[in-house]
């Protein structure tokens, strides 16, 4: 599959999630997606927050020396304002058809039902859910209007992405903010799909179950808890990021036109049971 002269849009694509700020871990789901795109030749265009400007630069650096298709913006996907300002500033720069949108930033915090704050909830909500929704409306009217103004070849099929979880399929213990945002992210995609279909754009999400990248060793790292855990997969096994990574890449293939609101749950049969 050949992605050259195509732009993908990935917000959380550096490497780093709003779980807590840490130092750039290479092995993420967004930053492994995004290299696997490059890899296929499309442009990159990686959204970070403004918390994650420190390490940009490292960030950039794993492209290597001379990373010209890469470009990031600072973004703050919950404000309107942000993410109109980024996806200004990305159809100024862009070089290649911004055809892909991958949505890879998230957060979750795990606490009881009757003691998660509001202010919890509302940032479960915003990260989660409200920032893809903006992110998803900017890219469909660039998308929109970058294919109105095509000339020539037939412009390539817009393609959204979103990261959801296993966790919109099921009641998990602790995890009633992040289940509920999860779940209206599918339910959303849906709707994405029925209306953006006819414009040549669909939408499709991946429900993976606990990821092996840095944040998900420190999360099932001990083997007490991880063993307890994959007990319940009937793989037994986590996932990979290149797992993600790779049906990412079937999502945005020509080989997935008619894939259209549809999720795809990588959790090793966890919520099958």
């Amino acid at each position: 599959m050949a992605l050259s002269s195509q732009l993908a849009i990935i917000p959380g694509g550096i490497g780093t999630t709003h779980i807590r700020l840490i130092l750039y871990p290479p092995g993420g789901i967004g930053s492994v997606t995004a290299k696997t795109l490059r890899s296929k030749g499309a442009n990159l265009a990686l959204l970070y927050a403004p918390f994650e400007a420190s390490i940009v630069e490292a960030a950039l650096e794993t492209y290597g020396p001379a990373a010209d298709d890469v470009k990031m913006y600072e973004c703050d996907i919950t404000s309107p304002e942000s993410v109109n300002r980024a996806f200004a500033a990305i159809g100024d720069d862009a070089v290649a058809f911004p055809s892909i949108l991958v949505n890879a930033a998230g957060y979750i915090n795990l606490s009881a039902l009757e003691d998660t704050t509001p202010e919890d909830m509302l940032k479960h909500y915003m990260i989660n859910l409200h920032g893809p929704a903006l992110t998803s409306q900017a890219f469909a009217r660039m998308y929109i209007a970058a294919k109105e103004r095509h000339t020539g070849s037939p412009a390539p099929g817009g393609r959204i992405v979103h990261i959801a979880s296993q966790a919109a399929h099921v009641a998990l213990h602790h995890h009633g903010a992040y289940c509920a945002s999860k779940a209206g992210l599918v339910g959303l995609t849906k709707c994405q799909a029925s209306e953006w279909g006819p414009h040549g754009i669909t939408a499709n999400t991946i429900s993976p179950g606990p990821v092996w990248t840095e944040l998900g060793k420190k999360a099932w790292g001990d083997a007490e808890v991880k063993a307890k855990y994959l007990a319940s997969v009937p793989t037994g096994s986590l996932a990979e990021p290149e797992e993600v990574a790779a049906l990412v890449e079937y999502l945005v293939s020509d080989a997935a036109k008619n894939v259209n609101g549809a999720d795809f749950r990588l959790d090793g049969g966890f919520t099958a049971r």
